[in-house]
């Protein structure tokens, strides 16, 4: 038999496609809602907007909405993905973010359902979790599509999908997602006390991953006891910062190398939020859609984490890692040796990721792609 000469995508190349088709329907709602983050942040930093008042209040939950209901939206793109119901997917994610479920979680060491132990976990913010959750939804609907007769199907396949779907999601599935996420978290967290410099150029090269992960979440604890004891922490910000200002230093090549006005577009969007700290758009749209961009966030994130390690730049405060943090690097004995080593770290990661993807051969995504990106 011939080769027909079609090569077979690897599974990297098929997670990779699998992300980006799922998220590139949430990137209109991730973008808008990251920029007005970023704006939210330099009208706390500047002053013009204060904490505890209404105007903070109704601003930050706007743009904290998409990102805490970000589950439901994937739900709802991944049942494409997965070729299964997309709205017995949301009601999925919608059961995860139920009210009571989030307060119920906290009673779950001591629970069980039917015999099988259940686990605590947030879902908010979460990624993984959702999506393999929808992915075995995939598996339920087609097993019960196959096996229930016509006559009754239409009866009783949604209450079969939902029920084993939300009942494997919260007992299964979801915990494995968390535990990745919160694995990745801890290992960092073991690691910086015994390689800080190691610690801040991982997070610096695959911050975007653990972010998309929600590991960033398990490492609160970590750095609010830093930050109490010390009046500083040493690993999170300075490593997640050259991680987002590499990821808009390689979005910001994408402006000028790409051809479609659309795209280019998009990317100045994307390099705006990331520089701000918000790494969703460029994340999703950008640098998992393309290789180079993706290798040119690795590198340069890196190289700047590295800085940031070896010459021991802290943050004194816990902030979203971007260009509107800098007050918090600010040393309180007024000197500007720690802001500086700050300030350096973003522009080697900025500098490098940028130099990568416009010296590294470039070829834009196809025009459907793009369209899904920059939908409106």
């Amino acid at each position: 038999m011939e080769n027909s000469g079609i090569k077979k995508p690897s599974v990297l190349d098929t997670v990779l496609n699998a992300l980006k088709d799922i998220f590139a329907p949430n990137l209109i709602a991730l973008s808008g809602a990251g920029i007005l983050q970023g704006i939210v942040i330099l009208l706390q930093t500047t002053g013009v907007v204060h904490s505890d008042t209404a105007e903070d209040f109704i601003l930050t939950r706007i743009s904290s909405a998409v990102f805490y209901f970000l589950p439901v939206l994937l739900a709802y793109s991944s049942a494409k993905v997965f070729k299964t119901n997309a709205v017995l997917a949301t009601c999925a994610a919608l059961f995860l973010l139920h009210p009571d479920v989030v307060d119920a979680m906290e009673l779950f060491p001591t629970s069980d359902f039917f015999g099988v132990p259940l686990y605590p976990g947030n879902y908010a913010n979460s990624v993984i979790p959702i999506i393999l959750i929808v992915w075995a939804q995939g598996y339920i609907e087609r097993f019960f599509a196959k096996i229930l007769p016509e006559l009754i199907r239409g009866i009783f396949l949604p209450v079969f999908v939902l029920a084993l779907t939300c009942i494997i999601g919260v007992i299964v599935l979801g915990p494995i997602g968390n535990f990745l996420g919160d694995l990745m978290g801890s290992g960092i967290g073991l690691l910086n006390q015994y390689a800080n410099w190691l610690v801040t150029t991982i997070l610096g090269a695959f911050g975007l991953f653990i972010v998309m992960a929600g590991g960033h979440y398990s490492l609160f604890p970590v750095v609010t006891v830093a930050i109490s004891q010390n009046g500083f922490e040493s690993f999170m910000a300075p490593g997640l910062l050259p991680s987002n200002l590499a990821l808009a230093g390689a979005c910001a090549a994408v402006i000028l190398k790409s051809k479609n006005k659309d795209y280019r577009g998009y990317s100045l969007s994307a390099t705006v939020t990331a520089i701000l700290g918000v790494s969703q758009p460029g994340l999703y749209g950008v640098a998992l859609p393309m290789k180079n961009v993706m290798i040119a966030c690795i590198v340069g994130g890196g190289i700047g984490g590295l800085y940031a390690g070896i010459t021991g730049f802290v943050s004194y405060a816990l902030v979203n890692p971007g260009l509107a943090a800098i007050p918090a690097f600010i040393s309180p004995d007024g000197s500007l040796t720690n802001l500086m080593n700050a300030v350096i770290s973003m522009l080697i990661a900025f500098v490098i990721a940028f130099l990568i993807v416009y010296f590294m051969p470039y070829k834009d995504l196809s025009d459907a792609d793009i369209e899904k990106i920059t939908a409106e």
